[in-house]
């Protein structure tokens, strides 16, 4: 939803008349029988939405037969009087035929066929923009051989593996007795609305509430902050990123943590992996900070008191095949992670960020870093451990310890040549009480299990294996734990 002053409002042809104002500030009501410019204003937003329908500034029959038909589509009373929740719905729609509008005009400039420009919406492939740049744009532009042949669409994004599939235990909890309390009730009831008809994020918001999870903390509210509050608008003018999406994005990332991926060709497995370990901790914190990066000011404070900045080169999406609200926090990570971030930006697309990359050639974040924005985001108390100090088997063991008492670990491994983030999930036991096995999973959300470490995946895939608890000790390299 759209924000004008304290109204809430969006749209322009509502948010410029005084007396829709005050219908959405809760202030005054419309209904049958009503005159004046405000109703005029909202007969004009209803033809734009497809009712046909004279704007005589007369709340008549028609207008309220427009309305009664919007509140029913929406699941709200149908009273025919324009109240705060009734305007706003009609404030959404009037919003979602703008980005429609815009996204058929980006696609045009692309270069896209009518065919494929009516497809927009349809399909979430990347859309290929098959016309060449003519001879006379490749005279004219002297850097035309560095413009990309493709116009970035949304990665594809399914549910897989299905939510139900977790092998180290931690599927939702059992199902909450009775209803949702008033308030609550409330908060579901924008959050519906606001997903527009997005049918695998309703389906996740299900799940979740089936699950229990909507009933007691704050994941239900801060759901409903974010449907609640307008995004920046850079969002969709750069990226095509319409605002509902991620609403709906978050949602299905909390029902289904497993969907997170850090990305081909980016080395964001740190950043990857921290937003895994969050979604698993703590949910809730996880939305709010969505929330705070993907606001106007693209910003959120962290319960250390710092503030976690958005860099704006993260909204274009890019070839890293993330879906949108991945690349958006792990950027936002990636911005804060060295002691120069006040500085440089995090350049998402080059996968740099200046300073680091000047020095060590790629995106790689020190440990001792990697542990101070860990801390940062989760809150408490965190410490490095790592195997530069002490044996291997010694880290081990704390990472055995903590995974012991239901945490989830991030460890850094040495991969092939080099060092890789992953998210150590269960320590598995033998028969005396030994550590035999430990359960991890890889963000990149899939992982052949070939080359070093030795390791083997587990059925569900998407980036889940099992390493011996001997291995672990002889390739671990740091971790970050409780402490």
């Amino acid at each position: 939803m759209g924000d004008s002053g304290n109204t809430g409002l969006g749209a322009p042809e509502l948010a410029s008349n005084e007396a829709l104002r005050a219908v959405a500030a809760g202030t005054a009501t419309l209904a049958q029988g009503a005159h004046g410019d405000g109703v005029r204003a909202l007969q004009e937003a209803l033809g734009a939405l497809g009712d046909a329908m004279k704007a005589d500034g007369s709340f008549g029959p028609k207008t309220h037969a427009a309305i009664v038909a919007l509140q029913a589509a929406e699941g709200l009373p149908q009273t025919g009087i324009v109240d705060a929740a009734t305007i706003a719905a009609l404030d959404r729609r009037l919003g979602a035929r703008r980005t429609v509008a815009l996204d058929e005009a980006m696609a045009r400039a692309a270069g896209l066929s009518p065919e494929e420009v009516a497809a927009l919406g349809r399909t979430s492939a990347a859309v290929q923009a098959v016309a060449p740049a003519s001879r006379t744009d490749q005279g004219y532009f002297t850097d035309a051989r560095r413009l990309p042949r493709v116009v970035p669409g949304a990665a594809p994004d399914p549910d897989s593996p299905p939510p139900a599939v977790d092998s180290v235990g931690d599927g939702p909890g059992a199902a909450a007795a009775g209803a949702l309390a008033a308030d609550r009730s409330a908060c579901l009831d924008e959050v519906r609305r606001a997903l527009r008809g997005d049918a695998r994020g309703l389906a996740a918001l299900d799940r979740l509430l089936a699950a229990g999870r909507l009933h007691a903390g704050a994941l239900l509210p801060n759901l409903a902050t974010m449907a609640g509050v307008r995004r920046d608008g850079r969002l969709v003018l750069e990226g095509g990123i319409d605002p509902h999406l991620v609403l709906a994005q978050a949602i299905r990332h909390v029902d289904n943590p497993l969907r997170v991926k850090q990305g081909a060709r980016h080395g964001t497995c740190g950043a990857g992996t921290m937003e895994y370990v969050l979604l698993r901790a703590d949910p809730a914190e996880f939305t709010r900070i969505v929330d705070g990066i993907t606001r106007e000011a693209g910003e959120v404070t962290l319960r250390s008191g710092r503030v976690l900045r958005m860099p704006r080169n993260a909204i274009q999406r890019d070839a890293s095949g993330r879906i949108d609200i991945d690349r958006l926090f792990q950027s936002a990570l990636m911005n804060h992670a060295t002691l120069m971030s006040w500085i440089f930006d995090y350049d998402n697309p080059e996968d740099n960020d200046t300073f680091w990359a000047a020095l060590g050639g790629d995106s790689r974040v020190p440990l001792g870093n990697f542990t101070s924005l860990f801390q940062d985001l989760m809150g408490g108390s965190y410490t490095s451990v790592s195997a530069l100090l002490r044996s291997g088997a010694s880290v081990a063991d704390d990472v055995a310890g903590a995974l012991g008492r239901g945490e989830k670990v991030p460890v850094l491994l040495k991969w092939e040549g080099g060092y890789h983030w992953v998210a150590g999930e269960k320590i598995e036991r033998g028969a005396d009480g030994a550590a035999a096995s430990v359960i991890l999973r890889n963000p990149a959300g899939a992982d052949s299990c070939q080359g070093v470490p030795p390791r083997a995946p587990l059925p569900e895939g998407c980036g889940r294996f099992r390493m011996k608890y001997a291995d672990l000790a002889a390739h671990i390299h740091g971790a970050t734990i409780r402490g």
